[in-house]
């Protein structure tokens, strides 16, 4: 054993040697799970960007369009004040947080509305005083109109900015770990704040055009709750003055020894939520320890997103000059510098702040900030506290070779696309196409791009100061793939593959290194204001490094978050969790930072990528105490073996259950028990082209009826209808098939006989409508990406889930302010409401019977399925992760309070008032596929539907009997035993609602 321990020490020992003569580059990214998906996110955000560049009306061309045109800045100015608006809410002078008189209170959906007499028609801005409520932990965004009219895309959603204030308090895990602060709205006033480019290509707020005479102004909040000011229309120029105007205004020399530390992570404010604070190991970092995770630095790639801004608050005990020293790395981006705006005590001192670079570092770096001569800036700051130090992500320096590149993109798609038409996409090196016979311009075109591409890496190489970076060196590849073309176009449709296919073609790399253009990330660990003082050390030397190395190596053997995770003592509650290692953190320290301090229960959270370990680890006896977004299906199954705890025996169930549609449960009953608590659900809904719909003079259907009707007009201009059913997997589930079923009054069981009722006079008519649409109507019956046929427009309308709506908000800006939803189509009943029924499927939480814990247990998911719990947890998956990571909760109180967006929470509420599930039988399965192997006989092989279904139902009663007779309900003969309680939406209250007349 010694032996094999000094064998370990040795090869740690030259390990650590080799590390620490190499260590000098550092990799903030290493077993950082988090930082790679904020990376990520980032960059496909600006890959979006890309993608719709040439569909979209965006800013950035429409200005430059403004300016070719000679349209100018105009004169005016106007201030608007909120008794000249209509719409929201007036609140008094008295409650308007000190404004001084009345203001206008918005909420999500509300509309302001105003006139403004132009003198002078031309470009101007909009600056807003408006009041940022914490109702909600949302940043604030407004749809904007001028005279009805969206003028570039990005008015569609703009963000109002606010500040997030970090918590003070410092929360440990329960090894010692400090954990990333939470972040809150920072409730204030915020001042003539311009309306700002969301991409933020620009550094002046967005300009606007204004006819001469009365134009009417629309504001419309789209989510977050604000109290509305002023608005103020005119044009303010930024005039920064130079270092040499700066100093002369406050002469004198530098004569003292003071240094002023700023850590990085203790931001005072910033400006999105996830930016964060993490740890590295690394002895000059600043806290540093070796045992336990300490918040040492900023994370870069939480901070890179263009207009991303972190504000430091610190103080001066002498009055004087001082030269500011940031401590940074950067070893990615392509070799790309990393741009900051930099402000003290809220504003940009001189111009060369304005954008300011910092260029690539394999290893910690300490930037003096100089001038182009290497001669230090210095800063003159009075005796005083609370003084700020801003630094903002700014990318105005290379948004036109940005936006160069992706013309160039545009022009090599176009020409492939010319070239595809004549092919058919065929490569064959063996013919001889005459290309240019059928283009005759292509040669000039081929030669533009080339020139264009020259341009930008002389742009390129001007802006780095760095001619050999990766991304010119990327370019200099692509420039050379497409000049083979010029020499010879003919050669072009037999390479297409050097041209526009594949990330290894010309279009493909720069397509590649476009993001990196404008993600700008940036580690950061410390900043000083110092003068005539010694800056410590960047990086560590050898020696301390392997040192530090060694002592973390060695109390790995002894670290309790590697050695005690399989001791769970009698406090502590074994739970395993099916989501994301991500998503099970955030969990974890929820649980840490609320629930054991008010229980006493310790919880000990793993990840659990197999469901079928569930089965193997009973029949092992090695279960835990519970699991936790299990999939709707094995509660069920484990529960009809007595794996699971009946939920309802548990105090406080029947008041937990009000939170939920009672239809939720249905999956999760067996006999008279309910056997998991529902945690997240699912939700359809009838998604369509407000400017397609428009055109053809025609409104969303709410009934099949209107579909029917719908689809003929829809087919005379090639384009058509979705319903999920006509997706590309040929298994059709419940959740496709019974829809229609239950929308038309019928029934899948005959509870008194136990056998499938499919063949019944309202089911079969539901099942004919069902193949009809494709057998009749002609509706894709093998659609394999219903949001790409509707953002390319060929399927305008369709029933998607909550996955399209999150790709249409967030991967389609193209689309923005061009699309609706509604609760998807249903049939008219006798009263005439339409029922809209529809499954919802999701994951639960289950207690195991085994555990000796059942009531800690039940503890943690009685607080965990809770509104408020699940609410909160919906914002801080938004606060780590990004926007665009939503959480739906199957608690219908808790989705109300969540950070879902306000433009759908209500039709996803009005969607779920007609929840119906199956209720779960032994042999359902067999019901599942034979209902599918129907619906594929009659629209594939043409079988007669009749035939079909009694086909169908044949199958499906055998397998039923089998599986009743194996679980005791039947007997051999096929006599029912005992009854079989059939959960549906007319019976499940007897399970989930409390009956008032017992104790």
């Amino acid at each position: 054993m010694k032996k094999i321990f000094l064998f370990f020490l040795i090869i740690a020992g030259l390990s650590f040697t080799y590390l620490g003569v190499k260590g000098i580059e550092v990799d903030a990214n290493k077993n950082d799970e988090l930082s790679n998906q904020l990376k990520e996110n980032s960059l496909n955000r600006y890959a979006i960007y890309n993608e719709s560049y040439e569909q979209t009306l965006n800013y950035y061309n429409v200005y430059q369009l403004w300016k070719t045109d000679n349209i100018n800045d105009g004169d005016d100015s106007h201030i608007i004040s909120p008794r000249d608006m209509n719409g929201g809410t007036v609140v008094s002078s008295e409650d308007s947080y000190q404004y001084g008189k009345d203001v206008l209170s918005f909420e999500p959906g509300q509309r302001a509305t105003f006139t403004v007499n132009i003198q002078e028609a031309g470009l101007y801005q909009f600056y807003l005083d408006y009041y940022a409520l914490d109702h909600t932990r949302l940043t604030p965004k407004i749809n904007f109109l001028i005279n009805q009219q969206i003028q570039f895309s990005e008015m569609n959603t703009i963000s109002l900015e606010v500040d997030w204030k970090i918590e003070d308090k410092i929360y440990y895990d329960r090894y010692g770990d400090e954990l990333t602060p939470q972040s809150i709205i920072d409730a204030k006033w915020y001042q003539e704040k311009g309306l700002v480019d969301p991409n933020h290509f620009f550094v002046e707020p967005l300009k606007f055009y204004l006819d001469s005479g009365e134009n009417e102004i629309s504001i419309e909040l789209l989510e977050g709750y604000i109290l509305l000011g002023d608005v103020k229309i005119t044009n303010q120029e930024i005039n920064t003055i130079s270092y040499a105007e700066y100093r002369n205004q406050n002469p004198g020399e530098s004569n003292h020894q003071k240094k002023i530390k700023i850590e990085a992570e203790d931001m005072y404010l910033k400006s999105r939520q996830s930016i964060r604070a993490k740890y590295m190991r690394d002895p000059q970092v600043t806290p540093y320890e070796y045992k336990n995770r300490v918040l040492n630095v900023l994370d870069g790639y939480s901070y890179g997103e263009s207009g991303d801004r972190v504000t430091y608050e610190f103080d001066v005990e002498e009055t004087g000059y001082y030269r500011l020293a940031v401590k940074y790395y950067l070893n990615t981006n392509n070799g790309l510098p990393s741009n900051r705006r930099i402000s003290i005590d809220g504003s940009v001192p001189f111009k060369a702040l304005e954008s300011y670079s910092f260029k690539y570092s394999s290893s910690w770096k300490y930037e003096v900030l100089k001038d182009d001569k290497g001669t230090p800036y210095e800063f003159y700051l009075e005796k005083g506290e609370g003084h700020t130090l801003t630094l903002s992500v700014e990318n105005s320096e290379v948004r036109d070779i940005y936006h160069h590149l992706l013309d160039v993109l545009v022009d090599m798609q176009m020409i492939s696309q010319e070239i595809n038409k004549i092919t058919g996409g065929l490569e064959d090196k063996e013919r001889d196409w005459k290309i240019v016979n059928y283009i005759p311009n292509l040669e000039k075109r081929l030669y533009d791009i080339q020139n264009r591409l020259d341009l930008a890496i002389e742009d390129l190489s001007d802006y780095s100061k760095n001619s050999k970076i990766p991304a010119i060196q990327e370019l200099k590849i692509a420039r050379e793939l497409v000049h083979e073309f010029v020499i010879d176009p003919e050669e072009l449709p037999s390479y297409m593959s050097k041209f526009t296919k594949g990330e290894s073609s010309a279009y493909g790399r720069i397509n590649r290194i476009l993001p990196t253009f404008i993600y700008h990330p940036l580690h950061l660990d410390k900043m000083y204001f110092f003068d005539d003082v010694k800056l410590p050390k960047a990086n560590a030397n050898i020696f301390n490094r392997f040192y530090e190395g060694m002592k973390a190596f060695l109390y790995s053997f002894f670290d309790p978050k590697y050695n005690e995770t399989a001791k769970i003592d009698d406090d502590t509650i074994e739970i395993w969790v099916n989501k994301s290692r991500l998503y099970v953190e955030i969990m974890q320290r929820m649980i840490d930072e609320q629930f054991t301090p008010q229980t006493g229960i310790k919880v000990q959270l793993s990840l659990m990528p197999d469901e079928n370990k569930i089965i193997l680890s009973n029949a092992a006896g090695s279960t835990p105490d519970g699991v936790m977004g299990i999939s709707f299906q094995k509660p069920f199954e484990l529960a009809i073996r007595g794996v699971t705890e009946d939920l309802r025996q548990y105090d406080g169930f029947y008041d937990l259950a009000e939170e939920f549609n009672p239809n939720t449960f249905i999956p999760y009953i067996y006999d008279e028990g309910v056997y998991a608590m529902p945690e997240t659900q699912d939700v359809k809904l009838l998604f369509y082209r407000k400017d397609t719909l428009s055109q053809l003079e025609v409104a969303p259907p709410e009934t099949w009826d209107e579909v029917i009707s719908l689809v003929p007009v829809l087919q005379k201009y090639d384009m058509n209808f979705f319903v999920p059913i006509g997706e590309e997997n040929s298994y059709k589930g419940l959740d496709k098939t019974t829809p229609f079923i239950y929308q038309y009054g019928g029934n899948l069981y005959n509870p008194s006989s136990m056998t499938t009722a499919i063949n019944e006079e309202e089911a079969f008519e539901a099942f004919e409508v069902m193949t009809d649409l494709f057998t009749i109507y002609n509706l894709p019956v093998t659609t394999s990406n219903f949001f790409q046929h509707f953002r390319s427009g060929l399927i305008p309308v369709g029933i998607g889930d909550a996955n399209m709506y999150i790709q249409l908000k967030y991967a389609a800006p193209e689309l923005a302010g061009k699309w609706g939803m509604l609760p998807i189509p249903g049939v008219k009943n006798e009263e005439g409401d339409i029922e809209r029924w529809d499954p919802t499927y999701g994951t639960s939480s289950i207690i195991f019977k085994n555990s000796e814990k059942k009531q800690m247990t039940w503890d943690l998911i009685k607080w965990w399925s809770c509104k408020e719990t699940q609410a909160d947890f919906s914002y801080n998956i938004q606060s780590t992760l990004g926007n665009k990571f939503l959480y739906m909760t199957a608690n219908i109180e808790g989705f109300e309070m969540s950070a879902w967006p306000s433009d759908s929470k209500s039709i996803i509420l009005q969607q779920w008032q007609w929840i119906q599930t199956t209720g779960k039988v032994p042999g359902e399965y067999m019901l599942e596929r034979e209902l599918s192997n129907a619906w594929n006989k009659v629209v594939f092989d043409g079988v007669n539907p009749r035939i079909a279904i009694d086909d169908a139902k044949s199958i499906i009663d055998k397998e039923l009997e089998r599986k009743l007779i194996e679980f005791k309900y039947m007997d051999e003969n096929g006599n029912i035993i005992r009854p079989y309680n059939i959960p549906t939406i007319h019976n499940v209250e007897n399970w989930v609602r409390k009956n008032e007349d017992e104790d």
